[in-house]
């Protein structure tokens, strides 16, 4: 009877101990569970982003973890580390509406704009509608402002006062500057860009004859510029956008006298009209945390031909844009000379809804261009180097403000014939500096 007894209480206790893993791995789950469903209504979304990893870590994956730890990643700025378990959280659910929202601001916030799209691709049409209806509504954008510079302050320091026979110098005064344009989506994967931008430029022209005249008077040049760009989505990482840009060139040059030699030497006075065009694209590798772009143009200013290829390395460490960097190498060659130009500029989250950016340029920057041919340079005074800032408020997710300052280091120069009748190009130093206001405004 006692061995019996004593068999039945092994049976038991055996019993016990076999069950004791999965008792303990019951409530093991539910203080997951419940802890971490305590921290989400807490808001305490550290302690949950690190409780809830290691909740999966240890295989308690499922639809409302994966939700919960996504949103505290969200709410702490990691927006990538946020679409991974947002994208995880489908697997379980297929583009439930709470998760699928979460996982497209995901990508939005971390500049993955591609991503973005091709999950509305993938969604129901009524859904996609409802969670990114931005994305199918155009952007109008608009920029204006105007430019200061020293340069005729500057040639009067340090134009030439030897006696010489001809002396001759064209001079900036200032300039204003109003750009307008529109993106407009079509569909999931493609996009067209189009843009005119007016520029109004006062310039003087100076001539010395020795023993007949000297001759001062200022005139207008105008530019038309009209841009198209359209782009297309050929994956989730790749991206081209072939770009055209045309100038209409104005030139008025009232520049009279009455005597007929001076007349003569100094050319007629009438209006010019000639295009400068630019043509070409780029295309664009995107991933969580850069950017790679590529490019290649066709430039014509002036009646000169130039190339350019141009690469661009838009590093965001974080995954986010709280602190991000761009720097973009271009080379350009004529049929006489070539040239680097290096762009370095960082960028950030200074306060709330506030960024900045600060940038600098070393190279000539004429007879080039930047962003896609989004902005041409066809001055012909050489530019030494550009640095200057960028303030960004973002209003909300459909409208930005923004104010932009440069200040380009440029070279003019001065036509001197001394005596001898030998010419001679004598350069000089002066700054110019522009403030452009604009806004960004996605209708919906």
């Amino acid at each position: 009877m006692k061995k019996a007894l004593l068999f039945s209480f092994q049976l038991i206790f055996m019993w016990l101990l076999s069950g004791l893993p999965s008792l303990a791995a019951e409530r093991e789950d539910i203080h997951y569970e419940t802890l971490t469903l305590r921290l989400y209504y807490e808001q305490k979304w550290d302690s949950l982003l690190v409780i809830g990893e290691e909740a999966i870590n240890k295989g308690y994956d499922y639809y409302y973890m994966r939700v919960r730890v996504g949103e505290a990643a969200f709410y702490k700025q990691r927006y990538v580390r946020a679409a991974r378990h947002f994208e995880k959280a489908l697997d379980f659910n297929s583009f439930e509406d709470y998760a699928t929202g979460f996982l497209y601001k995901s990508y939005h916030y971390s500049n993955q704009k591609n991503e973005a799209r091709l999950l509305l691709a993938r969604m129901p049409k009524e859904q996609a509608l409802k969670i990114g209806r931005a994305e199918y509504r155009p952007v109008l954008y608009l920029e204006t402002g105007p430019a200061f510079t020293d340069q005729v302050e500057k040639y009067g320091e340090s134009k030439q006062t030897d006696p010489g026979l001809y002396s001759e110098a064209y001079l900036n005064r200032n300039s204003q500057y109003l750009l307008a344009g529109i993106a407009q989506p079509i569909g999931n994967r493609y996009l067209i860009n189009a843009a005119a931008a007016l520029l109004h430029f006062t310039k003087r022209r100076i001539v010395n004859i020795s023993g007949l005249d000297s001759l001062s008077g200022d005139y207008n040049v105008s530019q038309l510029e009209m841009y198209l760009s359209p782009s297309a989505i050929l994956s989730k990482s790749f991206s081209i956008s072939p770009a055209f840009r045309l100038v209409k060139v104005n030139v008025k040059v009232p520049f009279t006298t009455e005597d007929s030699l001076v007349q003569h030497i100094i050319g007629p006075s009438n209006e010019l009209n000639y295009n400068d065009y630019a043509a070409g694209g780029e295309i664009t590798y995107n991933n969580p945390f850069c950017v790679l772009s590529l490019g290649a143009w066709f430039i014509h200013i002036d009646k000169q031909d130039l190339t350019q290829v141009s690469g661009t390395l838009f590093l965001k460490p974080f995954g986010n844009l709280n602190f991000y960097s761009s720097t973009t190498v271009s080379w350009k060659k004529s049929e006489f000379d070539s040239a680097f130009i290096i762009t370095q500029l960082f960028g950030g989250k200074i306060y709330r809804k506030l960024w900045g950016e600060i940038f600098y340029t070393h190279g000539d920057l004429s007879y080039s261009t930047e962003q896609n041919i989004q902005v041409i340079y066809n001055a012909f005074d050489k530019t030494s180097g550009r640095a200057g800032s960028r303030l960004i408020f973002n209003i909300n997710d459909y409208l930005k403000l923004s104010l932009r300052y440069q200040v380009f280091f440029r070279e003019g120069s001065e036509l001197f014939y001394a005596m001898d009748g030998n010419p001679g190009i004598y350069s000089y130093n002066y700054i110019n500096q522009s403030i452009t206001g604009g806004i960004i405004w996605n209708l919906h």
